[in-house]
């Protein structure tokens, strides 16, 4: 039987084809043919055999692909089966490809030193005030040298990683050593964790860190906190806080006499809580999630409260009782105080006389029960180890750690305390 002439289709035969309960095909010859689908669209299909199998392949939707487009589509379909290139194979590869390259250019992206920096920096667990730091010095001193911005000063781009040269590295900490070395010491330190964070990630081989002499890079000298620990000044301290009006008011006075009598950290004391008090027991109680060494294999922090704390707790309540903050903000009541406050109030009352023994800010009062409290061991005859409690110093060797975190120096803690509060007492009302 002789095959039956396929008559070419027409733009009106294809405009006026409905829809059937089942789809249906209209041919153009040559292997072309148009498939009106139950939902009324139109799909062009090619059909072309290649190594004795017979494939099909779309060529778009009509009208989006005229009659004359898509024949077109099928001649140079039909020009590459002759030549023995299989189109749907040939499609697979170019995607296969694409995405490749795809995947090269997200790889380069991901691996910019600005990006691994930052996911780096994720990965920290120290202080809010330690990281906003951390990465204040790698946008400010590291980034210029490597990162592309633009004119909103928006990092567009930057060097890959893996490509920054150890001398590039030592030029930028020598140079900002010239202006700080404890800034420049520090950054070194933070390039090596992030080296090495890079190396253990595989986003470089090599911590380039190790090739520079560490001899070459500045360093910082250690300074300690200036604190008072002259009796007759401490004295001095003592009276003129329990006389402060200036700004912050009752707020930032009794911040400052609570702080002297527990050496709490600048960070603990302005945030503390009156859910962490507990006048009963005559103790606070901070998640240890809060506390600077955040070891979830620790207690949270305990202190118990001397006679004179529970007696400032209970003046200040009365102005602030009413909300989640024992020393709430002297402007913002919502907010916690601002620490800064109390540490410029203290330079305001005079104590900002480093030179001459004079000066003090919040940080220094535990500075200053340290030393005195050392000083005076064998009045109260608490160990080091109660001591260190009360300042919640962790043993840094691990082994000793897991034996001694349980210990419970409460008592302890508490008597040190009591006799610290009245101590202060004695030099408060000591003139000469």
């Amino acid at each position: 039987m002789a095959n039956k002439k396929i008559i070419p289709l027409t733009d009106t035969e294809i405009k006026t084809a409905k829809p059937r309960e089942k789809e249906y095909t209209l041919s153009d010859g040559n292997g072309l043919q148009l498939v009106i689908k139950t939902d009324g669209r139109k799909v062009w299909e090619v059909r072309y055999t290649i190594d004795g199998k017979a494939k099909q392949t779309t060529a778009g939707s009509y009208p989006t692909v005229s009659l004359k487009d898509a024949r077109k589509k099928r001649d140079e379909l039909k020009a590459k089966v002759s030549i023995g290139v299989d189109p749907i194979q040939e499609k697979k590869e170019i995607k296969a490809i694409i995405k490749l390259e795809e995947e090269k250019v997200e790889a380069l992206e991901n691996m910019q030193f600005h990006k691994i920096v930052y996911e780096w920096l994720s990965t920290l667990k120290s202080a809010e005030v330690t990281a906003t730091k951390r990465k204040r010095a790698f946008e400010r001193d590291i980034f210029p040298h490597f990162c592309k911005y633009d004119e909103n000063h928006i990092i567009t781009s930057s060097k890959q990683f893996g490509e920054i040269k150890h001398g590039e590295l030592l030029k930028i900490i020598t140079e900002k050593g010239k202006a700080t070395a404890e800034t420049a010491n520090r950054l070194f330190v933070d390039c090596n964790r992030l080296w090495t964070y890079a190396v253990s990630h595989e986003y470089t081989d090599l911590n380039i860190t190790l090739r520079i002499d560490k001899s070459v890079v500045p360093k910082g000298e250690k300074t300690n906190y200036a604190k008072i620990t002259d009796e007759k000044i401490l004295g001095e301290l003592l009276r003129a806080i329990d006389g402060y009006k200036g700004d912050g008011g009752v707020i930032v006075k009794n911040v400052l006499r609570f702080v002297s009598l527990l050496p709490l950290r600048a960070d603990n004391l302005c945030k503390l809580k009156w859910d962490s008090v507990d006048f009963e027991k005559a103790i606070i109680t901070i998640p240890r999630s809060e506390m600077k060494v955040k070891n979830k294999n620790l207690p949270d922090f305990t202190l118990p409260l001397p006679r004179q704390a529970v007696a400032i707790l209970k003046e200040i309540q009365e102005v602030t009782g009413w909300g989640a903050w024992v020393f709430h903000g002297s402007r913002n009541m919502k907010n916690h105080v601002n620490k800064v406050s109390a540490s410029r109030a203290l330079g305001r009352m005079g104590f900002n006389d480093e030179v001459n023994g004079r000066k003090q800010t919040l940080h220094s009062f535990r500075g200053t029960f340290a030393s005195l409290a050392r000083t005076y061991h064998k009045e109260h005859g608490a160990t080091f180890e109660t001591m260190e409690a009360v300042l919640d110093h962790q043993e840094g060797n691990k082994v000793v750690r897991a034996y001694t975190h349980k210990a419970d120096y409460t008592e302890q803690m508490r008597e040190l305390l009591q006799w610290w509060a009245d101590y202060l007492d004695g030099v408060k009302k000591a003139l000469n």
